[in-house]
């Protein structure tokens, strides 16, 4: 299983290289519009818990995601690795965050927070690939299954891709499955 999700892992890290960065941003800008269309449907609640994007690895562009939030005065966290413990741990991002890209290219936001993880109703989880039921193959961390697994409530869990689903990934028992998956053409919900 274990070499299964290295070979979808390349697969998809070639599929993401393979787009130019103006493809990336014109797939980014549909896949925005498309959870702004699909977030008009969401709740009163306006807290979520959000990953902000890898240039180097190709990630879909969560910023504007990100400044949406803050004009419309949604609280928004984010993850931050504990370097001490390895685990992935909140913090509270308020408006006009300033972000620093580490050694590895993640943006990491300054002067922020570290809050314990507060009830939020989304959250937007990074990926690879997806397949037809939810499951998501990300970097192979297990940060965010780790992190969902120690929540005592169940967020929704939303996926952005460039790219439609597989049709069955292996997946393992701590794993856990998106509720929903946005990509530039479509909300898919599993």
């Amino acid at each position: 299983m274990i070499s299964e999700k290295a070979e979808i892992r390349k697969e998809y890290k070639r599929k993401r290289a393979a787009l130019s960065e103006d493809e990336k941003e014109r797939r980014s800008g549909a896949i925005f519009i498309q959870f702004l269309a699909w977030l008009e449907n969401w709740s009163s609640s306006k807290t979520v818990h959000m990953y902000f994007p890898i240039k180097k690895q190709g990630e879909v562009n969560t910023f504007p995601i990100l400044h949406w939030f803050w004009e419309s005065g949604w609280s928004v966290f984010g993850s931050l690795i504990d370097q001490e413990t390895g685990k992935m741990v909140s913090a509270r991002i308020p408006q006009n965050t300033h972000f620093v890209e580490d050694s590895w290219g993640i943006p990491i936001p300054q002067e922020v927070e570290r809050v314990p993880a507060e009830k939020f109703d989304l959250i937007l989880v990074p990926l690879l690939a997806y397949d037809q039921e939810g499951w998501r193959i990300g970097f192979g961390k297990g940060y965010y299954d780790q992190f969902l697994a120690g929540l005592d409530f169940q967020p929704v869990k939303v996926g952005l891709s460039f790219f439609d689903p597989e049709e069955k990934l292996a997946h393992e028992a701590h794993d856990i499955p998106l509720d929903y998956c946005i990509t530039p053409e479509k909300v898919i919900r599993f």
